[in-house]
């Protein structure tokens, strides 16, 4: 594959510490249609679609999903074993959404909705929250913010009020936010002096660029400097909304029980601002090349090598995580059997495929002792180059298969694991039907179509390769390339 090694195109190996072993599939599962029981007296609902129920044989229980009259989208999974529950909350405002040039606005208003509301200030919700024996928490990624409680099945209404006016009628106590901005200026400037964020920052900048999945879901310290307490403001008026948020109900309760709670804690729910034009196209213009980041401190090199990937709901995604997961997301894979393992070049070395509700990177990232760092580079070429010749062996693909389909079970083996899989699920526009097409559609792959897909993925691509380490170590070795742009 000649057209790695010109520098303007050269792929490089970057590293998979990406969420990307969460398989989602297409629909393939008829719902079935129910009849939502009455509520109690005094508690009406307001009529909206009907019920819907979905198998999740997994578990060996159903996934109730309706969507309120303001647009909410509610999933309710009955899950009697014990006296919990645990919900989430999940909105479609995450960095992906960020205004240019404020990376981070995202993260810091979840992080601050804990910090007061409406009703409540700081202690008080504190002061609720160790009360019910409980936990609330928030936090947004790339994709969403999500708030996340679990508690005692009796505590939930508490706990689920509280986290309705913290979507709703969040404060940003001045104080709050200039000292947790601060707090996060100073952990970002810290994180930013070392190799692995710093490469990976620039490794995602080069790659997209202004797009979705440019800049850390955190922000830098750079980004973080321009940020307003109005910002935070106007990101929640206009991003929070409840026909863009999902509500998931898993444990010691019965549909009906659900649906009445999600009706008398966020029904009245609603915004006034305009529908919100996303700030950021979904692709944008990589900068290839080999870019250098001198750190003469250390001793090794760190390297991030990859280019755009595929989103979710990409047909050909479950060929292209069997391929990947044979080729380096594994400590079986070729990637570290070849390069870690016989020729002990390495520290560490993966793949990864990160796919979203936007397209991530294929990646590869691996770390070694500087001076290794073109042989590194040359093995990882060599192995890719006969991972698209030809296709994997059908027994490493069989073996593939078999984790990923033995291992379903225990991405939903908790209650808490089943909701937080339920906003993945609902985040990637998915289907419940996953539940019951993911097994099927992992069955379906065979050396060919893994072969096919990787293919797809990378021939023929331009790479961004990113490299960090001592400059004088890696120029006396023969890794030539030139300082990142500022895009």
């Amino acid at each position: 594959m000649t057209h790695r090694t010109s520098t303007p195109t050269h792929r490089s190996v970057s590293r998979i510490v990406l969420p990307f072993l969460i398989a989602l599939a297409s629909c393939a599962q008829v719902p079935t249609s129910t009849t939502s029981a009455p509520p109690p007296s005094g508690k009406k609902i307001t009529p909206g679609p009907a019920v819907v129920k979905f198998p999740v044989p997994a578990m060996h229980t159903d996934i109730y999903s309706k969507t309120l009259p303001n647009g909410l989208i509610v999933y309710v999974v009955p899950r009697p074993d014990l006296p919990l529950i645990s919900f989430r909350i999940g909105i479609r405002a995450g960095s992906a959404e960020d205004p240019v040039g404020k990376g981070g606005t995202a993260s810091l208003a979840a992080s601050l909705l804990v910090r007061g509301t409406k009703n409540h200030d700081a202690p008080s919700i504190f002061r609720i929250i160790d009360a019910s024996g409980g936990s609330l928490s928030a936090s947004a990624d790339r994709d969403m913010t999500v708030l996340s409680g679990n508690s005692l099945s009796s505590e939930t209404p508490t706990l689920l009020s509280l986290a309705s006016e913290m979507v709703s009628s969040p404060t940003f106590p001045p104080q709050e936010f200039a000292q947790k901005k601060n707090n996060y200026t100073a952990s970002l400037i810290d994180s930013e002096n070392h190799p692995g964020p710093k490469g990976a920052n620039a490794f995602f900048r080069l790659l997209f660029g202004h797009g979705p999945y440019g800049h850390p879901a955190s922000g830098t310290s750079e980004s973080l400097k321009g940020i307003t307490r109005e910002d935070l403001v106007d990101f929640v008026r206009s991003q929070y909304r409840p026909e863009r948020s999902v509500l998931v109900l898993a444990g010691d309760l019965t549909p009906e029980e659900g649906f009445r709670l999600a009706q008398h804690s966020l029904g009245s729910w609603s915004s006034s601002a305009p529908a919100p034009a996303s700030s950021r196209k979904a692709t944008e213009k990589l900068t290839p090349g080999v870019f250098l980041i001198d750190k003469p401190e250390l001793e090794q090199s760190t390297v991030f090598y990859g280019t755009p990937g595929i989103a979710r709901k990409d047909p050909s995604f479950y060929n292209s995580l069997v391929f990947n997961m044979v080729l380096g997301a594994s400590n079986t894979s070729t990637l570290n059997r070849v390069i870690r393992q016989k020729m002990g070049l390495v520290y560490y070395i993966h793949s990864g495929l990160m796919a979203e509700r936007h397209p991530g990177p294929f990646l590869v990232n691996f770390q070694t002792h500087a001076p290794n760092t073109k042989k590194v580079l040359l093995a990882m070429d060599k192995v890719l180059d006969q991972s698209l010749a030809s296709p994997p062996s059908a027994k490493d693909v069989t073996a593939v298969k078999d984790q990923l389909i033995g291992g379903f079970p225990f991405l939903m083996n908790t209650t808490s694991k089943l909701a937080s899989l339920l906003l993945v699920i609902w985040k990637d526009q998915l289907g419940l039907a996953y539940f019951t097409d993911y097994p099927k559609q992992v069955r379906q792959v065979t050396p060919e179509s893994a072969l096919k897909a990787g293919q797809a993925l990378l021939r023929g691509k331009h790479f961004v390769t990113v490299i960090i380490g001592p400059l004088k170590a890696l120029k006396k070795v023969g890794v030539q390339g030139v300082p990142p742009p500022s895009l």
